[in-house]
Order: C-alpha cells, then sequence, then structure tokens
C-alpha cells in the first residue's frame, strides 16, 4: 500500500475537490487525479463521483476515510518523532564507564551537555570491573581505561584514544620517604603497597612500570575502586596509585602525592569504544562531537 495514495485521497475528501487537493499538496491536478485511479484500481471499484466541480465519495470511498486519517494520524506522529531526535528534542544515550572514569571523567562533561541538550536521556553505568559482566548490547558508548580488555563488541566498532592523564603515588602524611626529594621506584619496595584490583587500568599501568624497570613489589593489601585505595593509604596501611584527576576531586584526603618515578611519573590512557558513524544515532553523534571538544 502506498501511504501517499491514502494521504492524497483524504486531502481531496477533506477539501471537496480535486483542484483544492492540488493546490494544499503542491501538485498538478493531473498527479492528483493519477494517484485517486491508481487507488480506485487497488480498491477494484470507484471511490468518488465528480459533481460540478466538486467530488461526492462513492459507499467505497467513504469505508476508506476512518483508515486514511489514522494513516495521516501516525504519518504525522512519525514525523514529529523524526523531527524531535533531529532537533535533539529526543533520544537515548546509553553509557558503560569504569568505575574512575565514571567517577572523576565523565559527571561534569554529562551535566554540561545535558544543560545543552536537556531532552536526552541519558543512561550511565559505573563501576565497570569486568567487562564480561555487563551485557554489552545493552550499551552505546564504553569508556574504558588502559589495558583493560572488552570481549564482545560487535564489528563495527572501533577502540580510539579518548583522554590522557597521570597516575600518581599517595603517602600517608608523615611517611618516611617524603622526607627524600627525589623517590624512585626501587624505593617503594621496602614499603606496603595498597593494589586496586585485577582488572584495573591504573593497576596495570603501574604493574607495567615496575616489570619496565626489573622490579618485583610484594602485594600488600587488595581494594577495589580509587575511593579504597585513598581510604587504605590516608590510614596509614601502605603507598597507593591514583589518577591525577581522582586527587583533584579529592581534597580532603589527609595524603601526600609525589611523582614517581621522577620527574614523568607514569601516564595512563583512557579509552573509547563507539561504533562507526553511519551505526550512530544523532544523540551519539553529538555527544561524542562535545567530548571530543572538550577532551
Amino acid at each position: 500500500m502506498d501511504t501517499e495514495l491514502l494521504l492524497t485521497f483524504l486531502t481531496v475528501a477533506q477539501s471537496g475537490g480535486i483542484s483544492a487537493a492540488a493546490r494544499i499538496l503542491h501538485r498538478s491536478q493531473p498527479t492528483i487525479t493519477e494517484r485517486l485511479q491508481r487507488l480506485s484500481h487497488m480498491v477494484g471499484e470507484p471511490i468518488y463521483i465528480r459533481s460540478g466541480r466538486g467530488i461526492v465519495l462513492t459507499p467505497a470511498g467513504e469505508s476508506l476515510i476512518s483508515t486514511a486519517r489514522r494513516m495521516r494520524d501516525v504519518t504525522d506522529e512519525f514525523e514529529d518523532v523524526v523531527l524531535r531526535r533531529q532537533r535533539l528534542q529526543s533520544g537515548v544515550l546509553r553509557i558503560a564507564a569504569t568505575n574512575t572514569v565514571a567517577s572523576y571523567f565523565l559527571p561534569q562533561r554529562l551535566v554540561a551537555f545535558q544543560k545543552i541538550y536537556p531532552d536526552i536521556d541519558i543512561h550511565l553505568r559505573g563501576g565497570v570491573i569486568d567487562w564480561k559482566d555487563i551485557s554489552i548490547p545493552d550499551w552505546d558508548l564504553f569508556f574504558l581505561e588502559g589495558g583493560m580488555d572488552i570481549e564482545g563488541l560487535p564489528s563495527y566498532y572501533f577502540i580510539t584514544p579518548w583522554m590522557q592523564d597521570e597516575i600518581v603515588t599517595i603517602f600517608p602524611e608523615g611517611h618516611p620517604l617524603l622526607q627524600k626529594k627525589i623517590i624512585r621506584l626501587e624505593d617503594l619496595m621496602s614499603y606496603p603497597l595498597i593494589w586496586r584490583e585485577r582488572t584495573s587500568g591504573i593497576r596495570r599501568s603501574v604493574e607495567h612500570m615496575f616489570s619496565r624497570e626489573l622490579l618485583a613489589p610484594k602485594q600488600s593489601i587488595e581494594v577495589t575502586g580509587v575511593e579504597a585505595v585513598g581510604t587504605a593509604v590516608e590510614a596509614g596501611l601502605g603507598i597507593g596509585f591514583v589518577t591525577a584527576a581522582a586527587l583533584k576531586h579529592r581534597k580532603e584526603w589527609r595524603i601526600a602525592a609525589r611523582r614517581i618515578p621522577y620527574p614523568d611519573g607514569i601516564k595512563w590512557t583512557l579509552y573509547l569504544a563507539r561504533p562507526q558513524s553511519v551505526y550512530q544515532s544523532i544523540a551519539m553523534r553529538q555527544f561524542l562531537s562535545y567530548i571530543d571538544i572538550c577532551a
């Protein structure tokens, strides 16, 4: 069924004639007549007869009116949905991220984005420790830490670096090493260390740095999440490693931070898994454009 035929017929019926419908639809009279003939052919009998300069519907034509009106309502609803999405007045964005990214890198960006586009519904799943624990098809964008693996991505997704941060070493106040001007990785070997969970990108980056220096520190304490590391270090249980972004947000921690190894510290990359542009919604494209600018 060609919906255009039915909607043209409805316009003719409501306007009372072919010439009036032609003006409303910005089409020629022969075009309107041709559409009505095609519709009559599909029905199998006449749907109108001419009466002076107007038309009169046949019983077959009358039977189509209610259907044509419902078709018009559905078409109008469809056009409204499309227009709202094009104007970013509706849409859904589903984001999954690790604890560190969800806590320290995304909130301000999401708040700022929603001030611009308040009608976009954003769902954020933070605290992802193992990507095997979530249903990949249920989410649109994935923010992950350097060194973390994500399996099960559709073939049309690709992973790119999003932004870079630094990992700093934090000490309890009054720790003996703080008396040294320069602290090296090997200096940490004699003290208890606080480690993140094994799937943590921060932990993998730190372990890689130790391995590069041919050092094998003993595991002292393992905790989950940035907050737990800060709490353990603050309590004096050992030395920990956190991202610089987290440290900026945790000014209440009673700890001391140092860049180790001196002077460059440990660089840390955050990654974003996104679908190819042809698979991106309008809301997603706008959000990606926004965060790329803010990165």
